[in-house]
């Protein structure tokens, strides 16, 4: 018998919308800091563009994956959602509001990935995974 996989529970869909809008802001901020672009810093924006082109990326995968209801999403976006609350902490003097947008998008992110309905929804996806192999 096939593999099922259950319907993503509306806080996977929240998690997965705000994982969205979080990488669209890392894609504008990587498209500013290459229209900023100085030639005594060239090198540092076009790395540091590329890198939150990739971890833009990575969020994406992970929300994708998310929405199958996979492990490797979950544990992806709860590890990003981390170190966004790391960013927020380090920024909380420097820029308070910014500080504050990641620290409650992480935190509103990291409730969806833990919440009770979201553990009982990939404890029956991996007791169905494990049925399916039987």
């Amino acid at each position: 018998m096939g593999h099922t996989t259950p319907a993503p529970t509306p806080r996977i869909k929240v998690a997965v919308v705000v994982v969205a809008v979080e990488a669209l802001a890392l894609i504008v901020f990587a498209v500013l800091d290459l229209l900023d672009l100085h030639p005594d810093r060239a090198v540092l924006a076009i790395g540091t563009s590329l890198f939150l082109f990739a971890y833009a990326g990575l969020q994406l995968l992970a929300a994708r994956a998310l929405w199958h209801v996979s492990g490797w999403g979950r544990g992806a976006l709860a590890f990003t959602q981390l170190i966004q609350l790391g960013l927020a902490w380090n920024l909380r003097d420097a820029n308070p509001a910014v500080s504050a947008a990641f620290a409650l998008t992480a935190a509103t992110v990291l409730w969806c990935l833990f919440s009770p309905a979201t553990n009982r929804l990939f404890a029956q996806a991996d007791a169905e995974a494990r049925a399916s192999q039987q």
